[in-house]
């Protein structure tokens, strides 16, 4: 009996000792493979107290070092970091909750957690998604929090509601001809379609086709900026940026056109000023190109005007070559007049007219160029009939040298009149009045870059 009691005994000491030793190696083999815990997606494996907080800050302050980006329905916003509170303590109170284990239940093995930081959204955030008039704000706003609370950087992409809702009314139109030298039109219009403008939010021309601009040539990237800045003049967009082509474009009215250039830092810029989100359309008709704004309602009626308060014309440089036969000449190039343009814009609200001069450029004139023969006929020695009609016998004075299409030896006075008689007789420049500008002037710069005014 006495063995038995013996034998009974050693048996209760294993089991005791088999179910100490069996959990600790249990949960000793948890550990060797790393059972790997994150708050936030930061890792806390092997971290306890203050050194979880200190992990957690850390990757909190690199984490607001970029703002955050929300994008849809050709719309991004960048919100400021700032805007979100983190409650560290709490966050690690919850991992507590999760990881801590009781004295009695030493047995259980360890298991990984992953929870997210608590975060608290400003009230400015949601205000920035309903500004957009397009995105679901709810959802958009949910999808936000998820992301920041696992402190992740990459752009958060928006629930976008039914955008038709903004398509109600036509705000501006402008339908042209697309150029037949313009290249990559298609492409340019494929990433401006659908954007949505929105209220107070500037609008840069580069940036929106800034992974296109070298898929097109410069006259159809001027292009596709002319045509939108003719659309947004027809709307109350304060217009931030725009440079003139200098030249008359084969589309639009002078005045109305755009030119781009990345390299020199020439962009197109506008900012919408009304309350209400835009959208962008642009369609093919054709051979025609047609831009639209779209909004949920039209509430002014606003128009463009250009005038013209100058016409100056070119002038006629005439030179002379040894290669065409006696008396010939060619027309090298021909003339246009030069404009001087201003650019009105009116707004019609409630019966009240307002306008405002939005723009002046000057396109400068190209002078008419016409080629001469160098040679003179011969003449028999016992002639008396002289060559010409100067008074000089020396024939190289009446040689133009200088390139104002009058001899060197005339004054600048004779010069002056002469070139202005010149000028007004030249039937490729179009010099025709407009009747809705009486008050043009008409005239051309002389050397000096003076303004001489003479009759129409």
């Amino acid at each position: 009996m006495k063995l038995y009691l013996k034998l009974g005994a050693m048996v209760a000491v294993l089991i005791i000792l088999l179910t100490v030793w069996v959990p600790n190696m249990i949960v000793d083999s948890a550990l060797a493979k790393g059972v790997e815990s994150t708050i936030g997606g930061t890792s806390v494996k092997d971290l306890e107290g203050g050194d979880i907080e200190n992990a957690l800050q850390e990757a909190i302050n690199i984490w607001r070092d970029a703002p955050v980006s929300v994008e849809g329905a050709n719309i991004t916003i960048s919100l400021d970091p700032k805007l979100f509170v983190f409650d560290v303590e709490s966050s690690i109170a919850e991992y507590h909750s999760l990881t801590d284990k009781s004295w009695f239940a030493f047995w259980k093995q360890e298991q990984a957690v992953h929870i997210p930081l608590h975060v608290e959204v400003d009230d400015q955030v949601k205000k920035q998604l309903e500004a957009t008039g397009v995105w679901e704000v709810d959802a958009t706003l949910n999808a936000i929090s998820t992301q920041v609370s696992y402190l992740k950087s990459q752009k958060i992409t928006a629930t976008v509601a039914d955008t038709h809702l903004i398509e109600a009314e036509r705000l501006a139109l402008s339908i042209e001809k697309i150029p037949t030298n313009a290249i990559g039109v298609d492409k340019l219009m494929n990433t401006l379609n659908d954007s949505i403008i929105l209220p107070g939010e500037p609008f840069s021309f580069l940036t929106t086709i800034e992974e296109q601009y070298d898929e097109a040539n410069s006259e159809a990237i001027n292009f596709l900026a002319s045509m939108l800045y003719h659309t947004a003049l027809q709307t109350e967009y304060e217009i931030s940026e725009r440079h003139s082509q200098e030249e008359k474009p084969n589309y639009l009215q002078q005045g109305l056109d755009a030119r781009i250039n990345r390299a020199l830092d020439k962009d197109l810029q506008f900012v919408n000023r009304s309350d209400q989100s835009n959208k962008l359309k642009l369609t093919v008709e054709g051979d025609s190109l047609k831009v639209e704004l779209l909004a949920q309602k039209k509430e002014k009626e606003i128009s463009v005007r250009v005038s013209k308060d100058k016409i100056i014309q070119p002038r006629v440089i005439i030179r002379y070559s040894n290669d065409l036969p006696v008396g010939s000449e060619e027309v090298l190039q021909k003339g246009q007049e030069g404009v001087r343009v201003e650019v009105y814009r009116s707004v019609l609200e409630n019966g009240n007219t307002t306008e405002e001069l939005v723009s002046r450029d000057y396109y400068p004139p190209v002078n008419k160029i016409i080629v001469k023969s160098s040679r003179q006929p011969v003449v028999p020695e016992n002639s008396n009939e002289k060559v010409g009609t100067s008074d000089s016998s020396d024939p190289d004075l009446n040689m133009d040298l200088d390139g104002d299409g009058l001899p060197d030896t005339h004054s600048e006075n004779e010069k002056s009149v002469n070139n202005a008689a010149n000028n007004n007789k030249d039937t490729s420049a179009n010099t025709s009045k407009d009747p809705n500008d009486p008050e043009i002037v008409y005239g051309y710069y002389d050397k000096g870059g003076n303004f001489v005014q003479t009759s129409p």
